[in-house]
Formats: C-alpha cells, structure tokens, sequence
C-alpha cells in the first residue's frame, strides 16, 4: 500500500516510518513531508492509499489537505491534541492515534486496514459478475439487519468505522464503512459528494456553488468536495 507521512516533526515522522516498516512491511511509504503544501504536491501527483496525517504543521493544519484527499485514500491522524478526535472523526478519519504512537494502537490500526482491503478484494473480483440491484437493501446494524427501500434514503454519512443511514422516518447506523455503500448502492441514484457523505441525488433541491453545499428536500446541508463539485453539477443537470 502507497503510504504517505505528514507531520512537522522530522523525529515523529522518522519514528513513526520505522513502526510502519516493522509492522507493516507490505505498506510502501512514498513520502514523509512536514506541510499542507508538500502533502498537497505530493496527494495531487501520487495514488496514495495510506496517508499518517498530524493536526498541526508548519503551514496550516492537516484538515487543510482533506479536500486534495482521494475518496480511496484512508486518513489516519496522529496527533498530541485529544480534542481534534471529534472533528476527525467528523470528517471521515479512518483512525484516531494519538503521540507517542502505542505500538498496540498501531497495530490494531494496520490489523484493520488488513481486513477491510481483503473484503475491498473480494468486491473487485465480484465486479467481473456485479450483482443486480434491487429496490431493497439490507442493512446491518449492531442489533440486526433492516430491510428498507434505497428510495428512501436521503444520505449517508460516514461515521468513523460505521456510517449513518439518513432515511424518511428515522436512521440507522451501520457496522458497516460508506465505501461498502458505495459499491452496493446504485450509481445511478447515488453518489459521493465528500469524503464523508454518499447523497440520493434524487433527494437534492438545490446546490449553493458560492460555498459549495448542497441542500436537500428535508433542509439538510452537505459539503462538496472540491473534487467533487463539476462531477456533481453535471449530474445534477440532467436530474
């Protein structure tokens, strides 16, 4: 796996590429830069596929480079600073370490990223034979499976390790990560607008371009990625 190192401390991330290199031998780490803008240059030019993200750098902080981030691409902040976890997790962070680095969390950490990537493996070969689609979906929560119709879905958000279905009458949350929704999910009616919402794009009333939100039918405001934004506007046109 691409794996690419952001943090303003040399010693950190000189640290932190040897855990990598113990534990996770199969990770290649194509970068260890101190800034938003190496990050930037590096994320814009390269398939990263892990990214080691610190809060605070030399030139912003690392939330700055989530818009330069690839959907693919899982984020994983390493910081001293607790009170950023909750606006990581906010964002779509696949993990949450803090410094020092616990081996333990770390490995846990890669012992995760392992599974999904088996499960994102097996998906690929399933794509040669895609399966058809229905008007229903089941959708595992912790408690059980709900079966609703994908019509009444207005988004889905992703919430660290779990996703949040949005639906008509209520929400459900899922074991389940929005990449999982992602490749289930109808393309023609879904479609990720961040690295943190997949939107029924049936459900959308408008879209602000001044900021870059899109509202819908029931009020609710979602960021678009920057990556995102023509993509969508020319979905949106043909709605």
């Amino acid at each position: 796996m691409r794996t690419l190192i952001v943090d303003d401390v040399k010693l950190s991330r000189d640290g932190l590429g040897t855990l990598i290199n113990t534990y996770f031998p199969e990770a290649e780490i194509i970068g260890s830069v101190p800034s938003v803008q190496d990050a930037r240059k590096i994320l814009k030019a390269e398939i990263v596929d892990l990214l080691f993200l610190d809060i605070q750098l030399q030139d912003g902080i690392g939330f700055d480079v989530l818009d330069d981030v690839s959907f693919d691409t899982r984020v994983i902040f390493i910081t001293a600073y607790e009170k950023y976890a909750i606006d990581a997790i906010r964002k779509g962070a696949f993990d949450y370490l803090l410094k020092p680095v616990n081996v333990e969390e770390l490995k846990n950490c890669i012992a995760r990223i392992r599974e999904i990537s088996t499960i994102e493996n097996d998906q690929q070969q399933l794509s040669v034979n895609p399966p058809v689609f229905q008007d229903k979906i089941g959708i595992s929560s912790m408690d059980g499976i709900d079966y609703i119709d994908t019509k009444d879905i207005y988004y889905l958000k992703a919430d660290g390790k779990y996703t949040e279905v949005k639906l008509q009458n209520g929400n459900i949350i899922s074991s389940k990560n929005l990449k999982m929704f992602e490749y289930i999910l109808p393309e023609q009616n879904f479609m990720r607008v961040h690295h943190s919402y997949l939107v029924n794009i049936s459900e959308v009333k408008r879209f602000n371009k001044e900021d870059a939100m899109l509202v819908l039918k029931d009020g609710t405001a979602i960021p678009v990625s920057k990556s995102r934004k023509e993509m969508l506007m020319r979905r949106l046109i043909y709605i």
